[in-house]
């Protein structure tokens, strides 16, 4: 007859305080996965342990890890703790682990009440279901792998599609500032022109004024009257012809 065996409640809620996410600031599973390490003892014991414990004492959550053989090993991130059955992604293997006193009590009653074929088709079951759980772990990392693949070639074509645009963006914006400039220069240049022709304009008017007042004070026209203030027709054309 087969027996059961159950998962220790204290490695169970152990092992549901590692996967909520909301924790993975103060208390996490490592990298690979093997172990777990504390961040932050104060905030565990503040925030978390009643969350899964009927206390919040952080020295009684380390003397339980030490009934269940776990190992502390020292870290410069925090204190960690492992199990050579407490693995992230593999719940089947928790129920392997057993108190100390457990064990030894477990491995007396044994003796000669179970014969040694039991217990290995034991074990036997429940590495299947381990490896089961390694499958389907495996399985979903490789969906996860290929979505995540998917993705980046959708990210990668997006990029050249982007780059695309800005490389004719940037040619357009380049042939608008020369035509800019080039119409600036052909302003610049007429302004020039209105100016130079301006400048002769004055020259010429000056010269006329100059003349003018040569032929006025140096050469009276006899036909002029200058102290007049009324000029008769005859003496209207000589006067214009004067400046002619």
């Amino acid at each position: 007859m087969n027996t059961k065996t159950s998962i220790p409640i204290f490695i169970l809620k152990t092992y549901q305080m590692l996967e909520d996410q909301n924790n993975t600031n103060i208390i996490s599973w490592t990298t690979q996965g093997t172990a777990f390490i504390v961040y932050n003892q104060i905030l565990l014991e503040k925030e978390v342990l009643q969350n899964f414990f009927k206390h919040s004492n952080y020295s009684s959550f380390v003397r339980q890890l030490n009934l269940y053989n776990f190992k502390k090993v020292k870290s410069n991130e925090g204190q960690i703790f492992k199990h050579k059955c407490f693995r992230k992604g593999m719940k089947s293997m928790l129920q392997f682990i057993k108190r100390k006193n457990q064990d030894d009590s477990v491995g007396s009653n044994n003796i000669g009440s179970e014969e040694p074929t039991i217990h290995i088709k034991e074990e036997q079951n429940l590495f299947k279901d381990c490896a089961i759980d390694i499958k389907e772990t495996n399985n979903k990392l490789k969906e996860d792998m290929k979505l995540l693949q998917e993705t980046s070639s959708y990210l990668i074509d997006q990029m050249q599609n982007l780059n695309h645009f800005v490389y004719n963006q940037s040619v357009d914006i380049e042939v608008k500032f020369k035509q800019v400039g080039q119409m600036l220069h052909a302003i610049n240049e007429e302004l020039k022109q209105e100016n130079k022709s301006e400048t002769l304009a004055n020259k010429f008017l000056d010269k006329k004024e100059e003349s003018f007042q040569e032929s006025k004070v140096g050469s009276p026209n006899p036909y002029v009257d200058y102290n007049s203030t009324a000029l008769n027709p005859l003496d209207y054309e000589y006067f214009i012809d004067s400046f002619l």
